[in-house]
Parts: C-alpha cells; structure tokens; sequence
C-alpha cells in the first residue's frame, strides 16, 4: 500500500514539474507515467531486483541529465542577463549625465539670454537716446550757424555805415558832401544799432549828428572832429564787440565740434556693443536650440533604455522563477524515486526472508 501510495504521488509530481520547463524543447522528454507503467509492469511480472532498480535509476539519470541541461541554459541565460544590465545601466547613467549636464548648461545659456537682453534693451535705449540728443545739437548748431552768420552780417553792416558816416563828415569838412547824405547815412546806422542791440551806444552819435544838421554851413570844425571823434570810438566799441562775438562763435564752433565728437565716440561704442550682444544672442539661441535637443534626445534614451532594463529584469526574475521552480520539482521527484527505491528494496528483503532456503535456488523472488 505504501508503494502505491509513492507511486500516486510522483504521478501528482511529475504532472507538476513538466511545465516549468517545458520550454526547453527536448527533443525526447522523460515520461513519469511510462516508468510507472514499467515499474509496476516488472513487478508483476516477478522481475528480479536490479531490473526494477534499474528502471529508477534511468529515471533518476533522465532527471539529472535535464536538470544538467537546465543549468547550462541558465548559465548562459544569466550571464545574458548580467550583459544585459550591465549594458543597460551604462546606457542609463550615460544618458542621465547627458540630460544632467545638458540641462545645467542649458539653463546658463537661457540665463544668460535673459541678462544680455536686458543688456541689448539698455544699450539701445541709450544708443536712441545719443542719436536723438545728436540730433538736437546739429540742429541747435544750424540755427546757431545761421544766427551768428546773420549777426556778423549786422557788425559788418554796422561797420561800414560808421565808416561811411566818417567819409561823409570828412566831405562836409572839405565842402564835397552834404548832410542829406548824413541824413542818409544816420538812418542805415540806426538800423544797424537795432540790429547789434546798441541803439543807446548810438544815442550821442545821432544827437551830434542832429547838432550839425542844424548848424548848415556855419559849422565849426572843431564840432566835425568831435563828431569825428565820436564816430571812431563807437566804431572801436563796434568792432571790439563784433572781435568778441566772432570769438564767442568760434568757441562755440569748438565746444559744438567737441560735443558732436564725444557724442560719435560714444556711438560708435554703442554700435559696438550692440553689434556683440546680438552676436552673444545669436549664439545663447543656438545653444538653448542645441542643449534643448540633446536633453530631449538624452531623456528618449534615457526612457527607452529604462523600459529595456525593466523589461529584461522581469524577463530574467521570470526565467530565474521558472529555473528554481522546475529545480525544486526535479529534486522532488529525486527524493520520491529515492524514497520508492528504499521501498522496493525493503519490500525484496521481505520476500527473500519469507522464502525456504532451499527454494531461492528454483524459485524467482515473488513480492
């Protein structure tokens, strides 16, 4: 009964431990139920001892040579499994250095984008601000220009009346002119005096003037050459005053050449620098354009060899299950053929004790 029982429960056994490894694919897969058969055949048929031991121990070697089987390919397999990782793990932290460095360097040169264009916005506005005060100031020096050329015209005009006047009195003085043309004359060096602003310089020229005109031919002389007088010294005044105007002008020519230089000077760097923070930003878009695409190129491969690792993790823990599994089946059924040996060979024991002496010669041993 309790061979039976043995024999029913590596049946249970060897239904169990056929499909873990099932996908080894032997071309000749030990069969539980036909060494049963077997067994249980010579049994019946008296067979002697070692021909049923026999039968177990071809069954024992069957399963000792799968499992040999079975551990090579695992062998092999855990070795692909070990490249495998290994190859993945590197690909994992190549790609996480790449997305780490690119990052960092990706968000310097966005950075540094943010700070030159704040940059670029300054220097423009002050590059607006020079070209718009340029601007000013040649437009202030042309109407300046024009005044003073207007002005100097005024001295000159001024001038001339005087020394026309003098030529005038020197005539009346001779008898060859008259004072209608005095008259005349009087009249052009008022003009002029509200022109240079020095109407009140030319008050005692007029009232002399005046004087003489009211006198006619019995003017003194003496009133001529003090008129004369009169004429020079305000002709000295005019002329100091338009020496200083055309100083004052060309002071001011300078000031403004000085200014409109400074004022190029400092356009010219402006340019400048403009000229080499849109060449700075030219290059920070390039290199968000770049780093941008190696992060996004990094993460892909980063994402698939991370899903690679995964799947080949839980392939390998799979084929580990299954290896184990099928392992501890065999050994079962190992320790149960060992079991039924022991069994087998008490039962025999059994039957020898039980048969006469004198019988074992003739007789088979009968379980």
């Amino acid at each position: 009964m309790k061979i039976a029982l043995i024999l029913i429960a590596i049946t249970l056994v060897s239904a169990t431990s056929i499909s873990p490894y099932s996908k080894l694919n032997y071309s000749k897969q030990r069969s539980m139920t036909a060494v049963l058969a077997e067994v249980e055949s010579k049994i019946q048929a008296n067979s002697p001892l070692d021909a049923v031991l026999n039968v177990l121990k071809q069954f024992k070697e069957a399963v000792n040579v799968e499992q040999v089987n079975h551990d090579q390919i695992f062998n092999i397999e855990y070795s692909e499994c070990d490249s495998e990782f290994e190859f993945r793990n590197k690909e994992v932290e190549d790609a996480s250095n790449i997305v780490r460095d690119s990052t960092s360097q990706l968000n310097v040169c966005k950075t540094s984008k943010i700070r030159t264009t704040n940059q670029q916005e300054v220097n423009q506005q002050q590059l607006f601000t020079y070209q718009e005060h340029l601007t000013l100031i040649l437009t202030t020096a042309e109407n300046e220009q024009g005044y003073f050329k207007k002005r100097g015209r005024d001295y000159e005009d001024s001038l001339h009346a005087i020394d026309e006047a003098l030529d005038i009195l020197s005539g009346i003085a001779n008898g060859k002119r008259s004072f209608a043309e005095l008259s005349s004359v009087s009249k052009s060096m008022l003009q002029t005096s509200f022109n240079i602003q020095q109407t009140i310089n030319y008050a005692p020229i007029f009232y002399a003037f005046t004087q003489l005109a009211s006198q006619q031919d019995l003017v003194d002389p003496s009133q001529i050459e003090r008129v004369e007088q009169l004429l020079l010294q305000l002709r000295e005044n005019v002329h100091d005053t338009y020496n200083e105007f055309t100083t004052s002008n060309a002071a001011a020519v300078a000031a403004f050449n000085d200014q409109k230089d400074r004022i190029n000077i400092i356009l010219n760097r402006l340019s400048n620098q403009e000229e080499r923070l849109q060449d700075k930003l030219d290059h920070l878009n390039q290199c968000i354009g770049t780093q941008s695409a190696i992060v996004q190129a990094a993460s892909t491969k980063l994402q698939r060899n991370q899903q690679l690792w995964d799947q080949a993790v839980a392939l390998c823990n799979t084929f580990e299950a299954e290896y184990f599994t099928a392992t501890m089946a065999r050994r079962s059924e190992i320790s149960l053929i060992t079991e039924l040996e022991q069994q087998v060979i008490k039962r025999f024991q059994v039957v020898k004790e039980q048969k006469p002496a004198r019988m074992l010669r003739y007789v088979k041993l009968k379980y």
